[in-house]
C-alpha cells in the first residue's frame, strides 16, 4: 500500500473519532433544551398571570372611577329629594335615588368579586415567580454540570482535530480536497476498500473493467464510485507464506 493511501486511512480514522466526540458533544443540546423548556414553561405562565392581574387591575381601575361618578349623581339625586316639594317632583327624585341605589349595589357587589380575583391571581403569581426562582437554583448545579463536561470534550474535540492535521500533513492537497468532499457530504466513512469482486464496499456496486486497470497497478489509484461516490482502493492483498 503506497505511502499516501495509508496515510488518507489514518485521516479517515482521525474523522471516525472526530464524529464520535461531535456526537457526544451534541449529546447536550437535548439536556440544555428540555431545561430551558421547563424554565419557559414557568415564564410564559407567570407572562399570563401578570397579563390577566394587569386586566383585572385596569378594570378595577375604571369600576373604581365609575361608581365614583355614580356616588357624586347619587349624592345629587339625595338632594334633589329632600328640596323637593311637590309630589311629582318628589317621585321623579325618589326613582333615580333607588336606580342609583340599584347600580351602586351591583358595582360595588361587582367590585368585591373582583378584588378577590385580583387576590387570587396576585398570590398566583408571586407563587409562580416563587417557583421560577427555585427552579433557576435548580437548574444552575445541572447547567454548571453540563457545562464542565461539554467543556472537557471540547478540549477533547479540539486535540483530535489537531491530531488530524498532523495526520492530513501527509496526503496530497488535491485527494485530501476530494476525500474531505465526500466525508463531509456523507458525515461517516469516505474510504473504502473494494471488495474481492471489485464492488464497492460501501454499495457493492461493481466498477466498471476500464476502470480497473489503474486500481491494480502499481500507483494504486483511488477512484469514485459512480453509485455512491465514495472513494474506493484496491487493499494490498495478505503476504503468501
Amino acid at each position: 500500500m503506497n505511502p499516501e493511501l495509508e496515510a488518507l486511512l489514518v485521516v479517515q480514522q482521525d474523522d471516525d473519532v472526530i464524529r464520535g466526540i461531535e456526537a457526544r458533544r451534541d449529546a447536550f443540546a437535548p439536556r440544555l433544551a428540555a431545561l430551558d423548556k421547563a424554565r419557559q414553561r414557568t415564564v410564559d405562565e407567570i407572562a399570563k398571570l401578570e397579563g390577566a392581574l394587569t386586566r383585572e387591575l385596569d378594570r378595577s381601575r375604571a369600576l373604581e372611577a365609575l361608581m365614583t361618578d355614580h356616588r357624586l349623581r347619587h349624592e345629587k339625586n339625595l338632594a334633589v329629594l329632600d328640596q323637593a316639594h311637590k309630589l311629582k317632583e318628589a317621585t321623579a327624585a325618589m326613582a333615580q335615588v333607588e336606580t342609583a341605589r340599584r347600580v351602586l349595589a351591583e358595582e360595588e357587589s361587582e367590585m368585591l368579586a373582583l378584588s378577590r380575583r385580583i387576590g387570587e391571581l396576585q398570590t398566583t403569581t408571586e407563587a409562580a415567580r416563587g417557583a421560577l426562582a427555585a427552579l433557576e437554583v435548580q437548574q444552575a448545579d445541572a447547567r454548571k454540570l453540563i457545562e464542565v463536561e461539554r467543556g472537557a470534550i471540547v478540549r477533547e474535540w479540539e486535540s483530535a482535530r489537531a491530531q488530524r492535521a498532523i495526520s492530513a500533513a501527509a496526503v496530497a492537497p488535491g485527494l485530501l480536497s476530494k476525500y474531505d468532499r465526500v466525508q463531509q457530504r456523507r458525515r461517516a466513512a469516505a474510504l473504502f476498500a473494494l471488495n474481492a469482486g471489485f464492488s464497492c464496499g460501501s454499495c457493492d456496486t461493481a466498477i466498471p473493467l476500464q476502470r480497473r486497470p489503474a486500481m491494480t497497478s502499481g500507483g494504486q489509484a483511488i477512484e469514485i464510485c459512480e453509485a455512491c461516490g465514495v472513494l474506493l482502493y484496491l487493499p494490498t492483498p495478505p503476504a503468501t507464506p
